[in-house]
């Protein structure tokens, strides 16, 4: 089967089943049920348009009623008891089940596309920041040799304003670099990656040797892999705003891990302008962002004209693993598609059972109290036996002999319990105060 013809041939096939299932008789059932249940869930997992699918079933249901005028081969309550059950439970439950497997597979689709999106935008953003953090402190670095080398020089000279030019344009390209980063910096984003190869003594020697005066202490055991990482960017991130705001000024940083978290003290004299908070700034968010993931914090302290950073930096516990991604939410689950049809044939089917108990109580009589009439009876003796109050006339499929002259008959579904749906009526015909005729009556043929 092509696919430009599946589509159309399973709604036609679904319009069939909408049409047999309402007319076809209790013995058809047996072979229509199962193929209409395969035929309404394939159309349901293959059929794309939601509209199409219910216009098949509006199409096939509206020939079944024209059907049952024109042959009156089924009475109008079993059409309707059909409908609401027959087609509920093998065409249209089916043809949900069907549609709701259709569309979790497409939202699985969906949903594994959109993860390895985000996993690509996710690296991307993880590098984008690896290199902010890289470039930020090497242009740092070159800010501060450059105004190294302006003091050296007497003003005025050519050579004092290069180097004066140099450390502007340094200023000016960490500035472009924060706000390329905050374009791209994604919310709730962990801390970028670390240099590859780099460590926490090299990052000091390499400043060092840059010109920035760096007193450094270390007390206990050097973190393990988790907490390095994040160290080398507190640090990182703590000595490029040095460089940037206190040029020639020393740096004090303290490591103590002798316990866990380990504590990282960086602090510096604010020789310039106090910095102020940038909109597109990420380096100390992302950095506090990171820390708190792990377990850990990050505190500025700014008072005066000198300049803290405190990080708690904990150490991942033996055979702790890093934190889970969440997971992105489904829209709906599996269970809900097929437990809401399923709980609303469960309600239709309980008032069409409430519904049939009531009409079989007002309409019907049983063979056996049939059985138990005879004619001459008086209408109190026939009211001990039949309890329902019948109808005025018979149902238009029912083949009726001419009555009695001159008698008043009424009528009765011939039934042997709720659940019997059988077009089949019993007629019993009074004149005066007797019974002068009961007659069983059948449907045409």
């Amino acid at each position: 089967m092509t696919t430009s013809w599946k589509q159309p041939a399973l709604l036609v096939a679904l319009a069939l089943c909408a049409y047999l299932v309402p007319i076809s008789t209790n013995g058809a059932w047996i072979l229509l049920a199962p193929v209409a249940a395969i035929c309404s869930y394939l159309a349901g997992r293959h059929v794309a348009s939601l509209a199409h699918g219910l216009l098949a079933f509006g199409v096939g249901l509206l020939a079944a009623a024209v059907t049952l005028v024109f042959s009156a081969s089924v009475s109008l309550l079993t059409f309707a008891l059909n409908i609401l059950t027959g087609v509920v439970l093998f065409a249209l439950l089916p043809w949900w089940i069907g549609r709701g497997r259709r569309n979790s597979s497409l939202f699985r689709a969906q949903e594994r596309r959109y993860v390895v999106v985000q996993a690509a935008l996710r690296e991307r953003a993880r590098i984008t920041e690896a290199m902010h953090d890289q470039l930020g402190h090497d242009l740092a670095l070159l800010a501060l040799q450059a105004g190294g080398l302006q003091i050296s020089l007497d003003k005025g000279t050519p050579a004092h304003e290069q180097a004066s030019k140099i450390r502007s344009q340094a200023d000016e390209a960490i500035e472009h670099l924060h706000q390329i980063i905050g374009v791209l910096h994604e919310a709730g984003e962990q801390a970028p990656l670390e240099p590859a190869g780099m460590d926490l003594d090299r990052l000091v020697e390499q400043t060092r040797s840059k010109g920035m005066d760096i007193r450094f202490t270390r007390l206990g055991s050097p973190p393990a892999t988790g907490g390095a990482r994040l160290l080398h960017q507190v640090a990182q991130e703590a000595l490029t705003n040095a460089a940037k705001y206190a040029p020639h000024a020393a740096v004090d940083m303290v490591l103590d891990a002798r316990s866990n978290p380990s504590i990282l003290r960086i602090s510096n004299p604010l020789t310039g302008e106090v910095p102020t908070t940038r909109s597109g700034a990420t380096g100390l968010a992302s950095l506090r962002t990171a820390l708190e993931a792990q377990g850990g914090s990050l505190r500025v302290n700014q008072s005066g004209k000198r300049f803290e950073l405190i990080a708690m930096i904990a150490q991942p516990k033996h055979g702790d693993s890093e934190p889970a991604r969440e997971q992105p939410v489904k829209r709906r689950s599996r269970l809900a598609i097929i437990l809401l049809p399923i709980l609303a044939m469960v309600v239709i089917a309980t008032g069409l059972l409430l519904l049939q108990n009531a009409t079989y109580r007002a309409t019907a009589l049983h063979p056996t109290d049939f059985q138990d009439l005879t004619t001459g009876m008086t209408h109190d003796e026939v009211d001990q036996i039949v309890h329902a109050k019948g109808l005025d006339e018979p149902l238009p499929v029912i083949d009726e002999p001419t009555p009695p002259a001159e008698a008043q008959c009424r009528y009765y579904a011939a039934r042997t319990g709720v659940l019997d749906l059988g077009s089949e009526m019993f007629r019993l015909c009074f004149t005066a105060d007797s019974l002068v005729s009961a007659d069983h009556l059948y449907p045409t043929r």
